[in-house]
C-alpha cells in the first residue's frame, strides 16, 4: 500500500479535492432550512397577540397590503 502512495503522490490530495467539490455542490443545490418563514411578525403569530389595555378612543394601526410607490 506504501508502494502505491509513493508511485502516486497526488493520490491522496486528489481524493480530498474531489471530497470537497461534491461538498461544495451537495451543500449549493440543497435547500436551505433555516430560512425566516414568520413572515416578518417577529415570530409572534398573529393569532397570539397580546390583549391591551388600551384608553377609550385609542386603536391599534393595522397594517396595509397595499404597496404604495412614491412617484
Amino acid at each position: 500500500m506504501q508502494d502505491f502512495f509513493t508511485s502516486h503522490p497526488f493520490y491522496v490530495p486528489f481524493l480530498v479535492l474531489n471530497a470537497y467539490v461534491i461538498y461544495k455542490v451537495i451543500k449549493d443545490l440543497l435547500p436551505d432550512d433555516q430560512e425566516n418563514d414568520d413572515d416578518d411578525n417577529g415570530g409572534i403569530h398573529i393569532d397570539d397577540e397580546p390583549i391591551l389595555d388600551l384608553p377609550p378612543g385609542v386603536t391599534l394601526s393595522t397594517p396595509t397590503k397595499d404597496l404604495v410607490l412614491n412617484e
